[in-house]
């Protein structure tokens, strides 16, 4: 197993950003991306961080192998997050891409990820 680090950002409707951050996610897992506590104090899920806010761009990325996002509502997925590499000559510079359908967050509200080894 190797450790794996996803960063990632949501951009909701109004401009606000919301920072996502998995540290030492083992390979091949799911785990849930939370707010970065450098940026928001607390680490939270982003439906508790940012209720009625509509997210409407966002990527996730990760160093080596990341495969996929998704964010999950009562466990059912409501959205795919785009993902990207961030390694040389990867797609990390791609920026945030818009989602195929806008969801407004409610408290409970999830981002999911997964990474292979």
């Amino acid at each position: 197993m190797t450790s794996q680090y996803l960063l990632g950002n949501l951009v909701c409707a109004d401009g606000t950003n919301i920072p996502l951050k998995v540290n030492g996610t083992d390979a091949s897992t799911t785990n849930e991306a939370t707010t970065d506590p450098s940026f928001t104090v607390t680490a939270q899920s982003v439906g508790d961080f940012a209720p009625g806010r509509t997210i409407v761009q966002g990527v996730v990325t990760a160093a080596t192998h990341g495969a996929w996002a998704y964010l999950l509502r009562n466990g059912v997925v409501e959205c795919v997050i785009p993902v990207a590499s961030r390694t040389a000559g990867g797609t990390g510079s791609v920026g945030d891409l818009p989602l195929c359908n806008p969801v407004t967050l409610i408290p409970g509200d999830k981002i999911i990820c997964y990474t292979l080894a």
